[in-house]
């Protein structure tokens, strides 16, 4: 499947429906760029409800979920989307900043998304990627499922953590994301294989059972040091609810006075 062919799925799905689609980006390993052979295509983005809709009396739901073969489309009421940005959601926060972009209405774009990175919540940050590297290693330590994918998603969650700590936003793509870090970090060595084997060799390939315990010997204490690091909170979210919150004021009038 293409870009071309993502956008042209879009525009079919939205022409039986009654939201208005704004934004649509690429989530997950292609966003990353660590997608193997058999990876999905993971739509993720916003959409605003038509008119009469939005004005009607009754609520409608927030969000629209598609799978369709390895189509992965999750898409939010803008309401929604708007809300999780006002908290300094991390998941969401990768979708504006992704640069696989499909589909893009917003006015002035940049500018907001400018204004949204610079007021985001670093401690937000860390404590989502550290939560995600702690799940990916529960998983592994069950023994069934180590993966590379597994591997590589923990260690990545475990160096934007440390990033987050430091104030500086972690880049999507790994390569970018490798670059920032020592080189005599043993995690990176483990990453950059842990990625060469999931670019080739598919989703579900297994960490051999001898190198199992020498990927954990060098998880275990980074992730202990991380967990311990203290990460400063913004101390005032009221600039980023107020920029939302006009922006989504300009842009609904925009809209609905058509």
């Amino acid at each position: 499947m293409t870009e071309e062919d993502i956008k042209n799925k879009l525009e079919t799905f939205f022409q039986s429906r009654d939201e208005i689609p704004l934004f649509y980006i690429e989530s997950g390993s292609r966003l990353w760029n660590f997608a193997s052979p058999d990876s999905d295509f993971d739509v993720r983005g916003f959409h605003l409800q038509l008119r009469e809709r939005y004005f009607d009396f009754r609520r409608h739901r927030d969000i629209i979920e598609v799978m369709d073969g390895d189509f992965d489309l999750v898409s939010y009421d803008i309401d929604k989307m708007f809300g999780l940005l006002a908290t300094s959601n991390p998941t969401v926060f990768e979708w504006i900043r992704a640069h696989i972009c499909y589909a893009n209405i917003l006015p002035d774009w940049k500018t907001l998304q400018k204004e949204i990175v610079d007021n985001y919540d670093f401690q937000a940050l860390y404590y989502h990627y550290l939560s995600l590297a702690k799940v990916q290693l529960h998983d592994m330590e069950k023994g069934n499922k180590f993966t590379y994918k597994k591997v590589f998603y923990c260690i990545r969650g475990l160096l934007s953590s440390d990033l987050a700590t430091q104030k500086i936003i972690p880049p999507l793509d790994v390569e970018q994301l490798l670059d920032l870090m020592d080189a005599s970090n043993p995690l990176v060595e483990i990453a950059r294989n842990s990625l060469v084997q999931k670019r080739t060799g598919g989703e579900k390939l297994q960490v051999e059972a001898l190198n199992q315990q020498k990927v954990l010997s060098v998880i275990h204490p980074y992730m202990e040091e991380l967990s311990a690091r203290k990460s400063d909170k913004r101390s005032d979210n009221a600039r980023l609810t107020n920029i939302l919150t006009e922006y989504c004021i300009y842009l609904k009038t925009e809209c609905y006075s058509q």
